[in-house]
C-alpha cells in the first residue's frame, strides 16, 4: 500500500500580501538614482511594512476592504509622525501639530523635487515625500492585489514608481534597480497568478514551484530585461533634474520661467560629497562666475527670473550690458571646460564681450547678464573675452546720470514698511548711493550685528522670511544675506538683483577648478555709467572671496592691498568639512566655518539606534509570531471540519515534536512516527490514547477510499498537545526561536 505525502498548508493571503511589499520596496529602489544617501531607506522599509501587517490584521479580523485602507493610511501618518515631526502626541500619533510640520516638510520637498538637481540629499523633507508616496503605493498594491486578487493590474502603479527618479535624472538609473524591478513584478505575477485555482489553504510545496519554479525564473528573467531597457528609454527623455514643465523649451517675452534657483543652490551646498563642476585656464584673479540674475521680489516666494528676452547670438561679438556706457577694465580671455554641469545657464565672469566653442542656439540677454540655451544639448568647453571693471570708490561715489535699467529693477512691492525704515536708519548718514550701499553690505559682516553663516536657517517665527531673518533669525546661507540686501538697497532708491552662481574656486597648477562647495549668491547694484557692479553681504572666510578693490577697501580700510588671494601664490583645496561662507567670529577676530548640518543630524544615533532595536525585536520575534499564526490557521480549521483536518492535525503534533527537538524519519509510517514519539517523551496514558486515535483518524483520511471527518478530532488533538505539554515543557528559547520554522519543511510520510 502506497503511502500518502504530507504537506504543510500555507495561507496564500499572505502569500500576495509578502509579494505586494517586495514589489513595493524592489521598485523603491529606483529612488537610488536621486538621492545622495541612504537615509531613507529604513522609513521607507518601515512605511511598506507596516502597510503590510495592517493588510493582514484586517484581513484576519475580516475587516471590509475600506475599513482596512483606512487603517493602512492611518499607519503611514503613524509612522510620518514618529520619523520626521517633532511634536507627535506621545511622539508618535498625527495630532494638528505634527500634521502642520508634516504640511511644511512637503511642501519645502515639492520644491526640490521641482528645481534640484541629482542627485540630492536625502533631507528629512524628501524623506516624508517619498515615504508618503511608497506609502500610498504600498496601500493601493495591496488592496489590488489581495483584495481584488489582480496583480497585474499593479504593474501601471509600480511603473510609476520608476517613472518620477527616472524623469528627474539626466543620466541612467542603477541598472540594478530595474532588474529589482522586473523580479519584484514577477514575483507579484507568481504568488497572484494562481488565486483563482488556489484555495485559501495551499500546500507549500504547490506554492514554492509557483513563486520559484522554472516558469516564474523565466518570467522574473524576461521582465528584469524588459526593464533594463525600459529604464534606458525613460532616462533617454528625461529632464536634465527636473520635473516637466519647470523649464519650458522657449524663453520670450516678459513672463517668469518659474525657475526657483535659490533651491537648486541649496542641493549644491548640501550635497554629501564635492562634484567638480569646471576647470578654467586663464582667469588673472578671483572673480565670481555668475550664471543667472533675479530682478523680481515676490515676499512668499522670494527672488525670481523674470523680464528674460530673447537677446542676441551668443557666438558673436557682445553688446555692452544695458545701462552700461563704460567699457573699461581688465581685458582676459579665459577658456571654461564644465566637467560636472549640465543646465540652461552658461555662467560667464565679469562683462562678457564674445563667447565661442560652446555650440549652437546660444543667446545673450544684455539686460539681464544671462547667457542661456533654448535647447537640450550638453555644455561644451568654451571660450569667453571678457572684461573686469575696476572702478574706484571715488568714480563709483560721481556715478551721476539716469537710471536706464528696467523700472522692475527699483520694484518695492512686497518689503516690509519695517524693512524700509531698517533701510534708510542704516544709510541715515551716507551721502552717496555708493555709500549707502556699502552700508548695507557692511550691516550683514559686522559681528556685532549679530548674523551668522549657516546652511541651516532659523526657525521660522510666523512672519514673513525677510523680516524673520533681519529682526529675529539673522541665521541662514548665502540665499538670505543675498535676498536680504538686495531688497534693502531697493527701499532705498538703488537698482538691485541677486545674481546666482560661483566662486571662484581654488587654484591647481595652471587651472582653477570650480565644484559644487563654490554654488554662492551674492547682489548687482546698479551705478550709472559703471553698470552693475558687485557686492557681497555674504562673510566668506575659506579664502574663495572675490571682493572687487572697490568694496573691500571700504569694507577692510586697514588691509592694502585686496584681501583677496594673490594670483602669484597657488591657493589649494579646500579642507574637508570647508564650506562656502563663513560664520560670526570668535573673540580673537577668526571665523570658524561653518558646521554642516548633516553633521549635525548624524551626531544624535538615537532615532537610528531606536529604529534598529525596534526593527531587531521584530525580526527576533517574528518566528514566535509565525509558529503561533500557523497554530491558530489549523486549530481553526480542524475546529470547522475542514477536508484534510486530520492530516493538520498531524502536521500540528509533528511540529510540536519539532520543537522539541525530534525530527521523524522520512520512511517512517505514521504509527512508526507515534510509537517512537510516546517513548521518547513519556506521554501519559491520556495522551498516549489520544495519539493513538489520532492515528487511527490520520490512516482513516489518507487511505480510506471513504474517509470520514472525526467530529471528536480537536478534542483529540487538544488531548495530545496538552499531555506533550505536561510532559516536555518547552524552554524560552524553543518557543522564542521553534525549530519548526526555521528549519525547511519536507514532506513528510
Amino acid at each position: 500500500m502506497t503511502e500518502r505525502r504530507m504537506v504543510a498548508a500555507i495561507d496564500t493571503s499572505l502569500v500576495a500580501t509578502a509579494a505586494a511589499a517586495f514589489s513595493v520596496l524592489c521598485a523603491s529602489t529606483s529612488f537610488a538614482g536621486v538621492l545622495a544617501d541612504s537615509r531613507w531607506v529604513f522609513p521607507a522599509l518601515l512605511v511598506v511594512v507596516v502597510v503590510a501587517a495592517l493588510g493582514v490584521l484586517g484581513r484576519r479580523l475580516h475587516w471590509p476592504l475600506y475599513a482596512t485602507a483606512s487603517t493602512q493610511v492611518a499607519g503611514v501618518l503613524v509612522v510620518l509622525s514618529s520619523q520626521f515631526a517633532e511634536h507627535a502626541v506621545l511622539g508618535l500619533l498625527p495630532g494638528p501639530a505634527a500634521i502642520s510640520e508634516l504640511g511644511e516638510l512637503l511642501s519645502g520637498a515639492a520644491d526640490v523635487v521641482r528645481t534640484g538637481v541629482p542627485p540630492v540629499p536625502a533631507e528629512p523633507a524628501l524623506q516624508a515625500l517619498v515615504c508618503l508616496g511608497l506609502g500610498l503605493v504600498a496601500i493601493v498594491v495591496d488592496l489590488v492585489v489581495v483584495g481584488l486578487r489582480s496583480p497585474a493590474v499593479s504593474g501601471l502603479l509600480l511603473l510609476c514608481v520608476f517613472a518620477i527618479p527616472a524623469s528627474l535624472s539626466d543620466t541612467m538609473l542603477p541598472w540594478w534597480t530595474f532588474v529589482a524591478g522586473g523580479v519584484g513584478f514577477a514575483v507579484l505575477l507568481a504568488s497572484g497568478g494562481q488565486h483563482r485555482r488556489w484555495r485559501r489553504h495551499e500546500d507549500r510545496e504547490q506554492v514554492t514551484r509557483a513563486l520559484f519554479g522554472p516558469t516564474s525564473t523565466a518570467v522574473a528573467g524576461t521582465a528584469g530585461v524588459i526593464a533594463l531597457l525600459t529604464g534606458v528609454v525613460f532616462t533617454g527623455v528625461g529632464t536634465e533634474g527636473r520635473l516637466p514643465g519647470s523649464v519650458p523649451e522657449q524663453f520670450g517675452g516678459t513672463d517668469g520661467i518659474g525657475l526657483q534657483p535659490f533651491t537648486s543652490l541649496r542641493g549644491q551646498l548640501n550635497r554629501d560629497k564635492e562634484v567638480e563642476l569646471f576647470r578654467v585656464r586663464g582667469l588673472k584673479e578671483p572673480t565670481y562666475l555668475r550664471a543667472l540674475t533675479l530682478r523680481k521680489f515676490d515676499p512668499e516666494r522670494g527672488w525670481e527670473l523674470e523680464g528674460l528676452t530673447q537677446g542676441v547670438e551668443a557666438n558673436a561679438q557682445l553688446p555692452l550690458p544695458e545701462g552700461t556706457d563704460i567699457g573699461e577694465g581688465d581685458a582676459q580671455r579665459v577658456e571654461i571646460q564644465p566637467i560636472g554641469y549640465r543646465d540652461p545657464w552658461l555662467p560667464v565672469f565679469g562683462v562678457p564681450r564674445f563667447l565661442s566653442g560652446m555650440g549652437v542656439n546660444w543667446r545673450y540677454d544684455p539686460a539681464s547678464g544671462i547667457v542661456f540655451t533654448q535647447t537640450n544639448q550638453e555644455s561644451r568647453p568654451y571660450v569667453q573675452q571678457l572684461v573686469v571693471p575696476k572702478p574706484t570708490p571715488e568714480q563709483l561715489r560721481d556715478a551721476r546720470g539716469p537710471m536706464r535699467v528696467a523700472p522692475e529693477y527699483l520694484d518695492t512691492t512686497g518689503i516690509p514698511p519695517q524693512v524700509t525704515d531698517l533701510a534708510q536708519r542704516l544709510t541715515a548718514d551716507a551721502g552717496t548711493e555708493f555709500d549707502k550701499a556699502v552700508a548695507l553690505n557692511r550691516y550683514f559682516t559686522d559681528p556685532s550685528n549679530g548674523f551668522r553663516y549657516d546652511l541651516q536657517t532659523a526657525p521660522a517665527g510666523g512672519g514673513d522670511a525677510l523680516s524673520e531673518f533681519l529682526f529675529r533669525g539673522k541665521r541662514g546661507f548665502c540665499e538670505q544675506y543675498a535676498s536680504s540686501m538686495a531688497a534693502l538697497l531697493r527701499a532705498v532708491g538703488i537698482p538691485s538683483r541677486v545674481a546666482i552662481g560661483f566662486t571662484a574656486g581654488y587654484r591647481q597648477g595652471d587651472e582653477r577648478v570650480i565644484t559644487t562647495e563654490d554654488a554662492h549668491a551674492w547682489v548687482e547694484a546698479y551705478f550709472p555709467g559703471w553698470g552693475w557692479q558687485t557686492f557681497d553681504p555674504t562673510p566668506l572666510s575659506d579664502g574663495r572671496s572675490a571682493l572687487p578693490q572697490y568694496l573691500n577697501s571700504e569694507l577692510h580700510p586697514a588691509q592694502q592691498p585686496s584681501s583677496a588671494p594673490d594670483p602669484a601664490q597657488p591657493s589649494t583645496p579646500p579642507t574637508d568639512g570647508s564650506t562656502p561662507g563663513g560664520g560670526p567670529q570668535d573673540d580673537q577676530g577668526a571665523r570658524p566655518a561653518p558646521v554642516d548640518p548633516r553633521e549635525t543630524e548624524q551626531s544624535n544615533p538615537w532615532p537610528i539606534a531606536i529604529g534598529v532595536l525596534v526593527l531587531a525585536l521584530a525580526l527576533l520575534a517574528a518566528p514566535a509570531v509565525v509558529r503561533e499564526v500557523r497554530r491558530r490557521q489549523r486549530v481553526r480549521a480542524i475546529s470547522g471540519g475542514a477536508a484534510g483536518s486530520a492530516g493538520l492535525a498531524w502536521q500540528e503534533v509533528l511540529d510540536e515534536f519539532r520543537d522539541r527537538g525530534a525530527q521523524p524519519a522520512a520512511t517512517d509510517t505514521a504509527r512508526q512516527v507515534a510509537t517512537k514519539l510516546l517513548e521518547h517523551h513519556a506521554l501519559d496514558e491520556s495522551g498516549a490514547k489520544a495519539m493513538r486515535a489520532l492515528v487511527v483518524a490520520v490512516e482513516r483520511e489518507w487511505y480510506s477510499a471513504n474517509g470520514r471527518s472525526d467530529e471528536s478530532l480537536p478534542e483529540t488533538l487538544r488531548t495530545v498537545l496538552d499531555s506533550l505539554r505536561r510532559a516536555s515543557p518547552l524552554d524560552l528559547r524553543s518557543r522564542a526561536f521553534p525549530r519548526s520554522v526555521l528549519q525547511l519543511l519536507r514532506p513528510q510520510p
